[in-house]
């Protein structure tokens, strides 16, 4: 005779009956959402895009601004940076000029063949009447009125006024000053007056048969013992004549660099003419300014 079940038996049976259950139940769960599932999340898909488009939006914007912020900081590092730069090129080509000045300055000085004292101007008299400048040398460097004031292109002017530290100079262009001149081609002598204007000298008394022309060299003479021998004065620009006046109106153009010249030569003078007793030629002229009223 057959044995019951034993409910240990029949727990097992009721377990694996329900596990069957949910297998199957769960299989045909997954069957049946999994379509349902795709289909959801394709109709909802764009819902969330827009939904998540301002915060996309925003998260861009704030990378735009951010990048724009530190592209306008470093541009205008970079404009800074430029500017010094180019401040830098601008004074290294000033020093380069200067240096180029300097060097043509010292050149100059073995035209003359006296003692120099290189000088830097630095006051323009500021009187249109009076074309006068101020020079950093004075008394105690042993400059005194009278002396020859060159620049490395040409004869600048003399010192009218000596002070312990400065000197006033006057230019040859002042109204004032005179210097005798030679006519390199010809070796004409004259007198070189200032006319008041920055770029214009007038040679004085020269007859109309003396042969000038433009383009003539002038060059200091020596006569006068004030100006070194056959230093650059300037170029005539100007001949006009009258044969029945007798003499020639001739202008000329300063060799000088008269309204740039920063260094200048203070020409000092050679023993025969610290000593004109003892200079073999005498001085018909002393070529001498006349002495600011």
């Amino acid at each position: 005779m057959a044995q019951p079940a034993t409910p240990n038996a029949r727990h097992l049976l009721a377990l694996a009956l329900a596990s069957f259950v949910l297998l199957a139940f769960e299989q045909a769960e997954l069957s049946l959402v999994v379509p349902v599932r795709s289909v959801l999340t394709t109709a909802v898909s764009p819902i969330l895009h827009l939904t998540e488009s301002p915060y996309r939006a925003g998260a861009y914007l704030g990378e735009f601004f951010s990048s724009h912020a530190t592209l306008r900081r470093r541009n205008a590092e970079l404009e800074r940076e430029s500017l010094r730069l180019q401040g830098l090129a601008t004074r290294y080509e000033a020093v380069l000029e200067e240096n180029d000045r300097l060097r043509r300055l010292f050149d100059s000085r073995t035209r003359l063949r006296s003692d120099v004292l290189i000088a830097e101007l630095i006051e323009i008299v500021p009187d249109p009447a009076r074309h006068e400048v101020v020079i950093d040398k004075g008394g105690a460097n042993g400059v005194a009125v009278g002396q020859a004031v060159v620049d490395s292109t040409g004869v600048v002017g003399q010192i009218v006024e000596a002070s312990l530290v400065t000197s006033r100079v006057l230019l040859i262009t002042d109204v004032r000053h005179s210097l005798p001149v030679e006519v390199l081609r010809n070796n004409l002598r004259t007198i070189a007056a200032g006319t008041g204007s920055p770029d214009r000298l007038v040679l004085k008394d020269v007859p109309v048969t003396a042969g000038i022309r433009e383009g003539d060299r002038l060059v200091t003479s020596g006569l006068g013992q004030r100006f070194p021998f056959g230093y650059p004065v300037g170029v005539v620009v100007s001949v006009v004549t009258d044969q029945m006046q007798g003499f020639a109106e001739v202008e000329a153009e300063p060799d000088a660099l008269l309204d740039r010249s920063r260094h200048l030569l203070v020409v000092f003078p050679t023993e025969a003419e610290a000593n004109p007793q003892q200079a073999p030629i005498a001085a018909p002229t002393s070529g001498a300014p006349e002495e600011p009223t």
